[in-house]
């Protein structure tokens, strides 16, 4: 099994990403989850003229120093009708299709639409239905370029009780029905296991009810109470079973690290260190288990 990362973890780091790559694969990462957070603004290369060279110099880069990309992930919006950057940030999502295909990435996981009264399941038909509509828009541009959009399982925020809650997205069945609607080859299930954990569900169990419709994982850590994202063992995620049911079930997919905290909190200086630190826990884990 390949073991990836979250582009974002120490690519602030440096002023050009394609020397984050770079440091990626010195480090000993054999494949990227390529982030569309820091590209959604109002001077996003991805809005330029020469956006598609771009990605294609990020091959380049990566081709050159022997690194793959796994995943692309499109950009973040808030809640439909209340986010100001909404078309634009559509716009980068759409041109994300046609990067994966340059960058060669089977999937891109686009987040659910979520409503800040669709917490603790309410209104839960009505924007599950609403979901199944955002999300067939897509099903054309990924059929075109051959890409498997990642539905990605998600928390809440419940402002009253000042705690995370279930919302759009919170279960895997939910998931699955919402994947039942579309009536598409063109979509699988992107395992979060550290949203998982906040949510009082082991990610092993999560893993086992996906089953083979689990295409893709964000991997990370956290005590159940915020959203860490911190490597494996930094946390209350019990590893050894989550891994053993992704063995069980034959995931294929690459054991991708969405811990970007572990570059994010500590110097500047040491951002790489953090990130190999990351690639050895989950070098480790994965041998233990006879996957490497």
């Amino acid at each position: 099994m390949k073991i990836g990362i979250g582009s974002d973890t120490i690519t602030p780091q440096f002023a050009d990403e394609r020397e984050a790559v770079r440091q990626y694969a010195k480090i000993g990462f054999e494949t990227l989850d390529y982030s569309g957070y820091r590209h959604d603004g109002e001077n996003s290369i991805y809005l330029r003229p020469d956006w598609e060279d771009y990605a294609k110099s990020l091959r380049e880069t990566a081709d050159s120093c022997g690194i793959t990309f796994s995943q692309v992930h499109a950009p973040m919006m808030a809640e439909p009708g209340k986010d100001p950057a909404e078309e634009r940030k559509m716009e980068v999502t759409r041109r994300f299709f046609r990067v994966c295909e340059i960058l060669g990435a089977p999937y891109l996981v686009i987040h659910p639409r979520m409503f800040e009264d669709g917490i603790n399941g309410a209104h839960q038909e009505e924007y599950l239905a609403y979901n199944v509509g955002f999300y067939q828009q897509f099903i054309p541009l990924a059929e075109k370029h051959g890409v498997v959009i990642g539905l990605e399982n998600m928390f809440g925020w419940d402002d009253e009780k000042k705690a995370i809650c279930p919302t759009t997205f919170s279960t895997i069945e939910e998931i699955l029905e919402c994947m039942e609607r579309l009536h598409s080859d063109r979509f699988g299930i992107c395992l979060d296991t550290g949203h998982v954990n906040l949510l009082g569900e082991t990610p092993a169990a999560a893993a086992r009810k996906a089953g083979s419709k689990l295409k893709l994982l964000h991997v990370h850590d956290n005590y159940g109470i915020s959203d860490d994202h911190m490597a494996c063992g930094y946390g209350t995620i019990q590893w050894d079973a989550f891994i053993s049911v992704l063995k069980e079930i034959g995931y294929s997919g690459s054991f991708s690290s969405e811990a970007a905290n572990m570059g994010w909190l500590c110097p500047p200086e040491a951002a790489s260190q953090a990130a190999r630190l990351t690639f050895e826990i989950s070098r480790a884990l994965l041998e233990r288990h006879q996957l490497r």
